[in-house]
């Protein structure tokens, strides 16, 4: 494919990202620079302050094909309130016009909810790409998790965005989303649950499953990370958000009651960081690490018995599972959304429904025989699914036939 010149539009970027959307572009645009493509990384200087208030941790360096735009509204938190609200950018527009209107060959939409809303997709030329990190288009809350406690069976949106304490966003309700989706190309999905889920709502334009790829992780000896961590093993290991959807809890519930000598260790933060706390109880057994750079997390997962994905929702694309089987760690997986998909269609680990399966599975899998069988299925998913290079060539056919 000749050399492209591709705009990647983000509301949040390293090191201000608070999920793995954010990740995703970041190594994305190096992942497309490294290719040969000229790649600029549009993004809001604003939005993070909705959700953290310091920068991650960690280095995030950049190829030198890789230049980033981060636009600052000199409103602060205004201007991405007045995007939630009207899905347009206000202070952000002329600048975000006078960007997007360049000879942009590909420019390729992300989480733009608060950064450039609904109407940026009418900006610039190109084709244009627009990938669903979340349920955005059909859910106000992006996440099809009821009033904060349920899943979502039976819309109720209004009440919904009230326990989020959000207010109604005014655009969604003055022309319909197959008018505003007209500009895009294709709409990406990281699986084909999320077609399955949009196509039932009634999305009727183009759609591509376009998997998530995680850079293989090298091997971590550093005498450092060992001298930090080693004291865990054996673990099990959640990476997530701690929100009640991803099911965190069903994890510290379901490890108090096991047999065997592996400990659990949980990555993340959120608003259910102290209540997690709580129902562990001061088990010496569980361990919270809060958050861990990228670099440090490898050695996590490559030590791990198991990663546990617990969600209770419909889960979207999960990253974590993806690293996990490049590092030929199994999984344990909640039989929710994407997660089959991702596991059980691979023979990578172990899908459960509910609290006494994943007691069992966790035992299971603290028997070497058991554990090892799965490993060179996890290490075959990641080698045959979701390397960098399988998602390029993936990419660039897309793309030639959009052309």
């Amino acid at each position: 494919m000749k050399k492209l010149k591709i705009g990647l539009i983000t509301s949040f970027y390293p090191p201000f990202h608070p999920g793995g959307c954010g990740l995703h572009v970041y190594h994305l645009a190096n992942l497309l620079a490294g290719d040969g493509h000229s790649v600029e990384v549009i993004c809001s200087g604003d939005a993070h302050k909705f959700k953290l208030q310091a920068p991650r941790p960690g280095e995030y360096p950049h190829h030198p094909g890789v230049t980033v735009h981060r636009i600052k509204s000199g409103a602060g938190r205004l201007e991405p309130m007045l995007t939630y609200l009207f899905g347009t950018p206000v202070f952000t527009r002329r600048r975000l016009k006078r960007l997007l209107e360049q000879d942009y060959d590909v420019i390729h939409y992300h989480n733009i909810s608060l950064f450039g809303g609904i109407s940026i997709l009418n900006l610039g030329r190109g084709i244009k790409l627009f990938t669903q990190h979340t349920y955005w288009l059909f859910c106000p809350t992006h996440y099809q998790w009821k009033n904060k406690r349920e899943v979502c069976e039976k819309k109720e949106c209004l009440s919904c965005l009230l326990s989020y304490r959000r207010p109604p966003q005014f655009w969604r309700y003055r022309e319909r989303m197959e008018t505003r989706l007209r500009p895009v190309d294709s709409l990406i999905m990281p699986c084909k649950f999320m077609i399955e889920e949009h196509r039932r709502e009634g999305f009727k334009g183009r759609m591509d499953c376009l998997p998530y790829f995680v850079e293989p992780v090298e091997k971590a000896a550093a005498a450092d990370l060992e001298k930090e961590f080693g004291h865990l093993r054996p673990f099990f290991l959640v990476v997530t958000r701690l929100e009640s959807y991803k099911g965190p809890q069903v994890a510290v519930s379901a490890f108090k009651k096991k047999k065997g000598a592996a400990g659990l260790v949980i990555v993340g933060t959120g608003s259910r960081s102290e209540y997690l706390r709580k129902l562990a109880g001061g088990d010496p057994h569980i361990y919270f690490l809060n958050y861990v750079a990228p670099d440090r997390l490898d050695w996590l997962y490559q030590n791990a018995v198991a990663l546990l994905a617990p969600s209770v929702w419909p889960e979207m694309g999960n990253q974590t599972v993806l690293q996990a089987e490049s590092c030929g760690t199994p999984v344990i997986a909640a039989g929710n959304g994407c997660l089959p998909e991702l596991v059980e269609e691979h023979g990578s680990g172990i899908i459960f429904h509910d609290e006494a399966e994943l007691l069992r599975a966790m035992e299971r899998m603290e028997d070497p025989d058991v554990r090892s069988g799965f490993v060179p299925k996890a290490q075959a998913a990641y080698q045959n699914n979701y390397t960098p290079r399988i998602f390029l060539d993936r990419y660039y056919r897309l793309i030639e036939e959009l052309r």
